[in-house]
């Protein structure tokens, strides 16, 4: 694309299919890596995770700012600015509105607010991974959209029904045979991402 018209992309636009597949596939290999070698801690942390207050608290926060920085676009952060097409008019009260909701969700909506922190967390991270797999070649960059996808579900279920994660980690838990396959998995797939980005992407 010419470089005239770079001014018109968002930064997801920009984002190489070889990069998102470099990340994607090291984040699955090592988080589920670590899963596989500290079973018990990772469990732990999870039987813990659903009422975890703290951790809830951080990754909201988190999620808002993502989120303002995508609707102010200040300075560095220019290439990530949204065009809101019919709600462009009210940029600013939105803006104002992430730090007041961000403080009320984390004062008042305390009972399971981590899987919905989870949730929006999955859609904001899902999105930079789908642009950069959109429309591109070959067949194979359909592992990035399989696995958004998937985030993509889940996080509209944890935000919805937050209890829903909560009897799902409950569910993995009770059946500890299950754990070493379910890594393994992760980590197969993390690895035909990488291998897909070193190699085709």
């Amino acid at each position: 694309m010419p470089e005239d018209f770079t001014q018109f992309l968002h930064a997801y636009d920009m984002i190489p299919l070889s990069l998102a597949g470099y990340i994607l596939g090291a984040i699955l290999i090592l988080a589920h890596a670590i899963a596989l070698i500290f079973p018990q801690k990772v469990q732990g942390i999870l039987s813990r995770s659903a009422r975890n207050d703290k951790a809830a608290a951080l990754l909201l926060a988190v999620d808002f700012l993502w989120f303002a920085i995508m609707l102010g676009g200040w300075g560095p952060f220019a290439p990530m600015k949204v065009w809101l097409y019919e709600f462009e008019g009210i940029r600013g009260l939105l803006i104002i509105l992430c730090p007041i909701t961000c403080i009320l969700l984390i004062t008042f909506v305390k009972d399971l607010l981590f899987p919905r922190a989870l949730g929006m967390f999955g859609l904001l991270a899902a999105a930079p991974f789908l642009y950069a797999a959109f429309l591109e070649d070959p067949g194979t960059r359909l592992l990035i959209p399989i696995w958004c996808y998937a985030v993509i579900t889940l996080s509209i279920f944890w935000i919805a029904k937050p209890y829903l994660y909560r009897n799902m980690v409950a569910a993995l838990l009770a059946r500890p045979k299950l754990w070493a396959p379910l890594c393994i998995t992760g980590i197969a797939y993390g690895i035909a991402v990488l291998v897909s980005a070193i190699l085709y992407w």
